[in-house]
């Protein structure tokens, strides 16, 4: 059995709920202008020049001469002065502010000012002033945009006529204002978004830690038969064998005063992970062998299972067998809630060397809210998805891989060597 699907893998995060791809989503233009996301740094730094030298500096070009005396060459570079603090807005606030106040003081006095104009500035010069002061009020710290707070009335009271400047005045506080308020909301934003991701974060943490204890549990029982055995036996052997040396009898005994040793360490060890679950459940833990009782359960509970069995049933270590059965549990509990409705093929193949599990369930087609789980056997963990898996083909050396398939469905591949000698330590 091969890997379903292209090249699945375990990114948790690969659809949605409703099994809609995460980049199927509508774009927005405002995304063009966004500091994080959306289009590439570059790709909106370069946006940003082209819209200053093909936009901003021919509409300088233009009104310029307007408001100030000025032609030829120098309007040129008076026009490329003004575009400089338009260009500084996305990258510096500070800079863009403190040059487009340098300009606007250095324009009136190299330039007369046409006497027919009240105001000092061109057009987009005063336009880039109120951009700049809005842009520094809301993304520079507040000691620094407090120097704003002055200059900004300063240089509108003293370059506008006298009717316009209790305007101006209001205009400033009210913008000063509201670009302190939006600068608060994002950086509260970016507080819960930091913390968002800390706890996702932690959650992951955990969850992989819970599914730890709940496989050290899952193998408690057999850990203490395979112990027992061994203190069995070393007990046994001088009854069963004769001729054993004075020697070799004490060493009996040592390996069994050894293992009983070990095996008490190991239930004090359990004791301690169980401790959490009043009511741990005590009966075996499943195996392949129950695979059709689970199955049985599902088909009860709505879904569409079936189950293809390749090669020769036989035993395996029970760490595979009960990694295997709980792969296939959460597996169908996955489907249940992401695709309802949709058929799911499960395929155990016993290989030569291995146990190879694989659980593919089609597209929802009730399109519908994802159903609830079908009913766990009393005392069944309650699982972490993909995480949980996972770590389930880890611990006893194998590999799983995930992912949606081509039609809309999802896959769950496994592979759990049945040597363990494969087992490769964490």
């Amino acid at each position: 059995m091969s890997p379903p699907g292209s090249t699945p893998t375990t990114h948790t995060g690969m659809t949605t709920r409703h099994g809609r791809p995460p980049y199927a989503r509508t774009v927005r233009i405002s995304t063009l202008f966004r500091t994080r996301g959306g289009q590439p740094e570059h790709v909106r730094s370069a946006l940003w020049t082209l819209l200053a030298l093909g936009g901003y500096f021919p509409l300088a070009l233009l009104g310029t001469p307007s408001v100030l005396d000025v032609n030829g060459d120098m309007l040129v570079v008076v026009a490329a002065a003004q575009a400089v603090p338009f260009y500084l807005l996305r990258r510096n606030p500070i800079a863009a502010w403190y040059t487009a106040v340098a300009v606007a003081l250095a324009l009136p006095a190299l330039f007369p000012v046409l006497d027919s104009d009240p105001w000092k500035w061109p057009p987009l010069l005063g336009v880039t002033l109120i951009a700049a002061y809005a842009n520094l009020c809301a993304r520079a710290p507040r000691r620094l945009a407090a120097g704003a707070w002055v200059i900004a009335p300063l240089l509108f009271w003293f370059s506008s006529i006298p009717a316009a400047r209790a305007g101006w005045l209001a205009a400033l506080v009210a913008i000063a204002v509201v670009a302190d308020i939006t600068r608060t909301l994002r950086r509260t934003r970016q507080a819960l978004g930091e913390e968002r991701e800390l706890t996702e974060a932690e959650k992951h943490r955990r969850a992989v830690l819970e599914e730890r204890a709940r496989i050290a549990r899952d193998l408690h029982d057999v850990v203490a038969h395979h112990m027992s055995m061994v203190v069995v036996q070393a007990e046994t052997a001088p009854y069963r064998l004769t001729g054993l040396t004075p020697e070799a009898t004490a060493d009996f005994a040592a390996i069994s005063r050894t293992a009983r040793e070990a095996l008490n360490e190991v239930r004090g060890l359990l004791g301690v992970l169980r401790s959490e679950e009043i009511s741990a459940d005590l009966r075996p833990q499943p195996g392949l062998t129950e695979l059709g009782d689970l199955v049985g359960a599902a088909v009860r509970a709505g879904a569409d299972v079936a189950v293809t069995e390749v090669g020769e049933r036989r035993t395996v270590r029970p760490g595979v067998d009960v990694g295997a059965y709980r792969i296939v549990q959460e597996s169908l509990a996955n489907a249940a809630r992401h695709a309802p409705g949709a058929p799911v093929r499960v395929e155990v193949e016993y290989a030569p060397d291995a146990v190879e599990v694989s659980v593919v369930n089609a597209a929802s087609t009730n399109g519908g809210p994802p159903a609830e789980r079908p009913p766990l056997e009393p005392g069944a963990p309650e699982g972490h998805g993909l995480t949980g898996m996972t770590e389930r083909a880890n611990v006893v050396g194998g590999e799983l891989r995930a992912g949606p398939t081509p039609d809309g469905g999802f896959a769950v591949w496994a592979r759990l060597p049945t040597h363990a000698a494969e087992v490769v330590g964490g």
